[in-house]
């Protein structure tokens, strides 16, 4: 399973030590405040568990999103993205 990680984060060194984090754990930048990856289960525990250490203010959010293969494999993309994305069975493609 895919996992889309996406926040809005206030604080410009809070976001950026998000980034660095989930580079870190595997997970690739599709947008600007956007993640994907296929973490093994272990590593989307210790994923999970350590998100909210970077909220800080009241407006801060983190989604955790499942996505199964079907829906990768059926993405619709308008415009130049930062990564191309496919599926291939377990591998995520990064082309």
């Amino acid at each position: 399973m895919f996992i889309l990680v996406i926040y809005d984060i206030s604080s410009n060194e809070m976001r950026q030590d998000l980034a660095n984090y989930l580079k870190t754990k595997g997970f690739t930048r599709i947008q600007r405040s956007a993640f994907i990856g296929k973490p093994l289960p272990s590593v989307l525990r210790d994923v999970s568990r350590t998100l909210s250490k970077f909220i800080e203010s009241n407006s801060d959010v983190i989604h955790l999103i499942p996505l199964l293969d079907y829906s990768i494999k059926h993405i619709i993309v308008y415009g130049k993205p930062l990564t191309e994305i496919t599926s291939d069975k377990r591998l995520l493609v990064i082309e």
